[in-house]
């Protein structure tokens, strides 16, 4: 498990507008500065991805995005998460693989 201390410095790196949240504008810009090479790319979107998979499911839940969006002082419900979760479950499980995650943020 990742401390706060961690946790707020990965936040920090990728909130530039400094209001506390990670939009995906913000996400996309860091991670497409982050490394040269398509290897580190990845890994620093598996990075990514593992942060808001907090359940350690391999999965991103409609329950992981709620409670990673209010670590970042964005609360939604369930419900609302459900919706943004289906927005890109290309595949209609409810969940967010990794390889969905991954288009969402090219």
């Amino acid at each position: 498990m990742r401390s706060d201390t961690q946790f707020e410095r990965i936040l920090g790196y990728f909130d530039e507008d400094g209001d506390g949240k990670v939009s995906a504008s913000e996400l996309r810009h860091r991670l497409s500065m982050m490394g040269g090479r398509e290897e580190e790319k990845l890994k620093d979107l598996r990075d990514a991805f593992e942060m808001y998979d907090t359940e350690k499911c391999g999965f991103i839940t409609p329950k992981s995005l709620n409670k990673m969006l209010k670590r970042m002082g964005e609360s939604k419900s369930i419900d609302v998460c459900k919706m943004m979760i289906n927005h890109f479950d290309l595949n209609g499980d409810g969940l967010l693989s990794f390889e969905e995650f991954r288009s969402m943020m090219h």
